[in-house]
């Protein structure tokens, strides 16, 4: 269950309810992070090692304690990261640009979410602004 659901779907235990993690590439942000950012809103991560650029959307939240940087399966995938939920991910190396206010509080399928993150990270400037950032 994603704290990003289908609204339109009033059963609680439809799996088609909630953003598939397998499917969809969304990140998970902490309570703090919500602050700035949106369920449903579009991002951009980029994993520093490989370079690989993934689109991707704003789809649950995370307990207080836990520190930002959590992904779905498909995200993962995108990335060349491990996508085993019990031994996968990486912790460093990636590095996530979110567009505040961009999404519609809805979950979107995977062609609307490639489309929309790419026209915003080019329209940000991309690979060259977000590598003048990490300098």
């Amino acid at each position: 269950m994603t704290s990003l659901f289908d609204e339109a779907n009033p059963n609680e235990r439809d799996p088609h309810r909630f953003v598939d993690a397998a499917s969809i590439p969304y990140v998970v942000l902490p309570p703090v992070g919500l602050k700035h950012a949106t369920l449903g809103d579009f991002a951009t991560v980029v994993n520093l090692r490989n370079g690989k650029v993934a689109a991707a959307i704003v789809a649950d939240e995370s307990a207080p304690e836990l520190k930002m940087g959590e992904g779905s399966i498909a995200l993962a995938v995108a990335l060349g990261i491990n996508s085993n939920p019990r031994n996968g991910g990486i912790d460093h190396g990636v590095a996530w640009v979110i567009y505040s206010g961009s999404g519609n509080g809805k979950p979107q399928g995977l062609d609307e979410i490639v489309s929309t993150s790419r026209r915003y990270f080019q329209t940000w400037a991309g690979l060259h602004k977000l590598n003048s950032c990490l300098r």
